[in-house]
């Protein structure tokens, strides 16, 4: 292999090219086709916001699983609920044991506060305090505007498509994850 580029490679050649996944010494060979360059694509977009979760973790002092986390607690107070610690064990695909540390980090740091359950006293709600809605609107805001240059550019129908698109794989991959296929020997979900 030349010491060239990607870019100034022939498009023939930039089709077998090797891509570097987000740890820089993992490869992933793409094929010359349609599924395996979507699959490919997908791969790079989680690890570029896998990327920007650890920036943003790192700035917050924060773990990245922390950040995980509080975007879970967010997610379901969006939805008009309040997440527990087992849906963020459920969610994040950890112990219950690692999840209590991860909620303890965020209760001292301010990011979450825990609640009683209303209609059950011994189960434990968890929700965003106003610094942790501050570290996911950052996140999310940091996403969105990076992809706001791309989005605004499409139709509203290309828009819809692309919705549609990733609510789909992401249905797919959430029902993949729940399979038995996904589970491990012990492993819970």
């Amino acid at each position: 292999m030349s010491d060239t580029s990607c870019a100034e490679r022939a498009p023939e050649q930039r089709a077998a090219r090797i891509v570097h996944a987000h740890d820089r010494k993992t490869t992933l060979r793409v094929r010359d086709d349609a599924v395996a360059a979507l699959g490919a694509r997908v791969h790079l977009l989680g690890a570029g916001v896998e990327r920007v979760i650890e920036v943003i973790a790192r700035r917050r002092r924060m773990r990245s699983t922390e950040l995980h986390a509080l975007l879970v607690i967010a997610a379901a107070e969006s939805g008009g609920d309040a997440a527990t610690p087992g849906d963020l064990a459920q969610a994040l695909r950890l112990t219950t044991g690692a999840i209590t540390g991860i909620v303890d980090r965020l209760v001292r740091a301010g990011h979450v506060r825990r609640h009683p359950d209303g209609a059950d006293r011994r189960r434990v709600r968890l929700a965003c305090r106003e610094a942790g809605r501050e570290v996911t609107a950052e996140l999310l805001g940091t996403l969105g505007n990076h992809a706001s240059g791309v989005l605004t550019s499409l139709a509203p129908d290309e828009l819809a498509i692309i919705d549609r698109v990733f609510d789909e794989l992401a249905t797919a991959l959430t029902a993949y994850l729940l399979s038995p296929q996904a589970r491990t020997a012990g492993e819970q979900l």
